[in-house]
């Protein structure tokens, strides 16, 4: 669930009196024009801080940190996490909730690594939390007041525990802080005075306070509940900080008084809203204890921090949402259903996807090991270190990208990014040794494999635009890079010949190009992105267009055009609304159905307005299955005419039962009387009542074939499609086992065949004393003429001046039996003795029909986009 939709659902639930959210459309650009100020801010801090720095000194603390400093970090990170959960258990218990301790354990740990590593942890973690605990019947309303009560709680222990070190180490304090001791204790006293009165504000009940103000409400927690949430809350912050304290052994600064600094830095990092304060934090930290400790150390204590305290729990909540995927977790956490918290997977995985693109950009922005070089120097050419640094940044910028389409559960996104990361695995073992890097990309790699399942929604990757917050997000990993790379070789003399200068030793240069080319192509992308037209999106027609339709149908000769009352196509109708097309959208494609619908007059410029239309929004136009006799009109359009294959007519007026020809059919008639086959017509009238009757027959049929339903251009077995047709049933021994519906107007000369199915035991004749039965019952009716549908690629043989594609496609009717019986069913609707009647795709561009061919056959196949 994204932030907006769950900020959405929350404030859909939310109770008269909680306090509204800002516009979407004023969030929407407020958001990221913040975020690049923020961004541009600290990048301007930190380039003051690097002046008593230097890279190769951070990453020489960083190797120093010993085995005892990262194990008291973990340890006290598991600290943290378990009053997390704790913190949610009171959450909990305010809210008037209970969940079982295994989903509390889950949802608490996995939605707070979410919450810190992303920022927005009442929107980011809740989404988590709804999912989980929605699982014990926690609305998204409880889920709300559950986030607004931990995350005020959090600020407020922050704000208790800084006060309290104000108070306690004023003396101490002053000289890290820039303030005099009087000062702090000051601003100490009085927050701890607010903090007093809170405290005795609260009573031993709930209650909710109001005023004047109806959106001005809130409810005030029992003393014991603000208690325990408070203290588990500074237990949690003791463990965050006691994290950064371990990584810190040479620190000359007592425990209490950075526990102070650490939660003022903290609650800027909270104030700033950068994702898990970075940047703010880490800014706030350094200035604190500048002179106590070396810079460097505190650097890389940050930087061993961030992997171990958000990192790590990000990682390892990612696999558990795999292992729900795979079905890995039994036993007590059977109950959580895996379906439901699975779904959390895609947003998990977006957000490590991000982050190994942002590490691969980063990575190709510093220098690699010496060692480690000297080593490929004799393993590999210079050809391939150069290239492999180059394009493994390239690639994780598009990782930045494609990590949007896995959020949206695409499956194109899901194959590019694991292409990526196994392209990145090799690349980042060719361009340095970085074997952290191709650990980080192995463990991707098998996330991706167990979640496989998780991603089919069959959609272009950047079919639809980028949100601004996203492009500012990746141009923000690039400036980061841009500033890590100048950090990292600073004393680098920059000159044009940098550029040229290759060689196994020439680190900089490599690197230079490196984010060159990552910067292009990122920004190449982003105006790409915020430059090409709106994509637009299949949208459901209004009642009114529907009624619209039935109308101009009902008043037409053409029975294949009652497709339109299926609802899943778009309508464009023409200006005097007496003649629509109806199409759909997948992809790039605009696919119209048919040839327009309405009089004649109007066909040319609604064919002209739908080409326009998806021209307009970058996309292919194209005219599925038009009839010969409007062709001109099309070519006249500039579209690409295509053979499909023929539709059967069977002339009504022409067809009987005698001659050697019909002796098929004849026997199939009498092989039906003689298996108690019977057949009853029911009406658009007694529909309803029989409707049960026929998804029964549909279910089995779909059952049997494991198939699914069709849709566009194919009849589905749609209820208020159904409803106003009529019904052709066949009964054996009394037992409904097959039927076929069929279109007509109200000219009453020619009818369509629309949805067939027969349950799987029934006669293999049954399907051909249907069709017979119905051929003579519209007959009799005074029916001209049956269309049993296309036969795709029948007519396609091969002449010396066809086209490829005409060579193609009397190629696999040829072969293709294997994979679609084209040979069978022209054979079945022959035995009627039809005429054939050509049908064409008229569509844009060249090499492009073969794409909009994919396209609509996803499109038949039910999907949309």
């Amino acid at each position: 669930m994204s932030r907006r939709k769950l900020f959405a659902r929350l404030r859909a639930h939310s109770k008269p009196g909680d306090s509204p959210g800002a516009s979407p459309d004023l969030q929407r650009f407020v958001t990221p024009v913040l975020a690049v100020v923020v961004c541009a801010l600290l990048l301007v801090v930190f380039q003051h801080l690097s002046h008593s720095v230097d890279y190769k000194s951070v990453v020489r603390s960083l190797r120093l940190l010993s085995f005892e400093a990262w194990g008291g970090a973990l340890f006290a990170t598991v600290l943290s996490f378990a009053a997390l959960v704790g913190r949610d258990a009171i959450g909990l218990r305010h809210i008037g909730a209970t969940v079982p301790r295994s989903l509390l354990w889950v949802g608490a740990t996995v939605g707070s690594a979410l919450g810190n590593v992303t920022g927005f942890g009442a929107l980011t973690g809740g989404a988590v939390r709804c999912r989980v605990y929605g699982a014990a019947d926690v609305t998204p309303a409880q889920v709300g007041r559950l986030s607004v009560f931990t995350g005020v709680t959090l600020a407020l222990s922050l704000a208790f525990m800084t006060a309290v070190g104000m108070v306690a180490s004023a003396g101490t304090l002053a000289g890290m802080m820039h303030l005099s001791p009087a000062m702090l204790r000051v601003i100490g006293a009085a927050v701890l005075a607010v903090f007093a009165a809170m405290l005795a504000f609260c009573g031993r009940e709930q209650r909710t306070l109001r005023s004047r103000w109806k959106w001005l409400a809130f409810n005030v927690p029992t003393r014991r509940d603000f208690v325990a949430q408070t203290a588990l809350a500074v237990v949690d912050v003791f463990g965050a900080g006691l994290a950064l304290w371990a990584l810190l052994p040479g620190a000359h600064v007592g425990l209490g008084e950075f526990m102070t600094v650490f939660s003022a830095a903290m609650l800027l990092g909270m104030i700033g809203h950068t994702p898990g304060g970075v940047g703010v934090f880490e800014a706030a930290m350094v200035f604190a204890l500048g002179r106590d400790v070396a810079t460097p150390d505190v650097l890389a204590a940050l930087l061993a921090y961030r992997a171990i305290y958000f990192g790590l729990p990000l990682i390892l909540s990612a696999a558990v949402m795999a292992a729900f995927e795979g079905r890995a977790l039994k036993g007590r956490f059977a109950f959580l259903s895996p379906h439901r918290v699975s779904q959390l997977a895609p947003l998990f995985l977006a957000i490590v996807t991000f982050a190994a693109g942002s590490m691969l950009v980063i990575s190709g922005a510093t220098p690699a090991f010496k060692m480690r070089i000297a080593l490929l120097q004799t393993i590999v050419p210079l050809w391939v270190l150069e290239s492999s640094q180059l394009l493994g940044s390239v690639l994780g910028v598009l990782l930045l990208f494609v990590a949007r389409g896995l959020m949206r559960r695409l499956d194109a996104a899901w194959w590019l990014a694991l292409i990526i990361a196994v392209a990145n695995f090799a690349l980042s073992l060719a361009k340095g040794l970085a074997f952290v890097e191709a650990g980080v990309l192995a463990f991707l790699i098998v996330l991706l494999v167990v979640t496989r399942e998780r991603f089919n929604r069959r959609a272009s990757l950047f079919a639809e635009r980028f949100t601004l917050t996203w492009l500012f997000s990746a141009g923000m990993v690039m400036a980061v890079a841009v500033w890590i790379m100048f950090f990292a070789f600073r004393d680098v003399p920059y000159n044009t010949d940098l550029w040229w200068q290759f060689a196994f030793d020439e680190r900089a240069p490599r690197a230079l190009r490196a984010t060159l080319a990552a910067g292009v192509f990122a920004a190449a992308f982003a105006v790409w992105q915020l430059l090409r037209p709106a994509a637009g999106r299949f949208v459901k027609p209004a009642p009114q267009d529907l009624a619209d339709a039935a109308r101009i149908f009902r008043a037409q000769e053409r029975s294949d055009a009652g497709l339109a009352m299926m609802g899943d196509k778009s309508f464009l109708f023409s200006e005097s609304r007496e003649a629509f097309l109806m199409y759909a959208k997948h992809g790039r494609t605009w696919a119209a159905l048919h040839d327009p619908v309405g009089p004649r007059s109007e066909w040319a410029g609604l064919i002209r307005e739908f080409v326009a239309l998806a021209h307009r929004h970058n996309g292919r136009a194209a005219f599925y299955q038009v009839r010969a006799d409007a062709l001109p009109l099309y070519l006249d359009a500039g579209l690409t005419l295509m053979k499909l294959g023929e539709e059967a007519h069977v002339a009504l007026s022409d067809f009987d039962l005698k001659g050697a020809h019909r002796a098929n059919l004849r026997y199939a008639l009498k092989r039906g009387e003689r298996d108690g086959f019977d057949t009853e017509l029911i009406g658009p009238e007694r529909i309803a009542e029989c409707m049960p009757m026929l998804r029964e027959i549909s279910d089995d049929w779909l059952d049997s074939r494991s198939a699914r339903e069709k849709s566009f251009s194919v009849a589905a077995f749609n209820e208020d499609y159904l409803a106003a047709q009529s019904v052709l049933l066949v009964r054996q021994a009394g037992a409904p086992v097959a039927f076929v519906t069929f279109m007509t107007t109200d000219l009453n000369t020619e009818a369509t065949v629309g949805v067939m199915r027969h349950v799987a035991q029934a006669s293999p004749y049954a399907m051909e004393y249907l069709f017979t039965k119905l051929a003579l019952h519209l007959k009799e009716a005074g029916f001209k003429s049956l269309s049993l549908g296309i036969a795709p690629l029948s007519g396609m043989e091969p002449t010396p001046l066809a086209s490829h594609w005409h060579r193609l496609a009397g190629l696999v009717w040829r072969f293709g039996g294997r994979f679609y019986n084209f040979r069978g069913l022209r054979g079945f609707k022959s035995k009627f003795q039809p005429h054939w009647e050509p049908r064409y795709l008229a569509a844009s561009g060249s090499v492009g029909v073969f794409f909009t061919l994919a396209d609509l056959s996803l499109l038949a196949g039910g999907w949309r986009s």
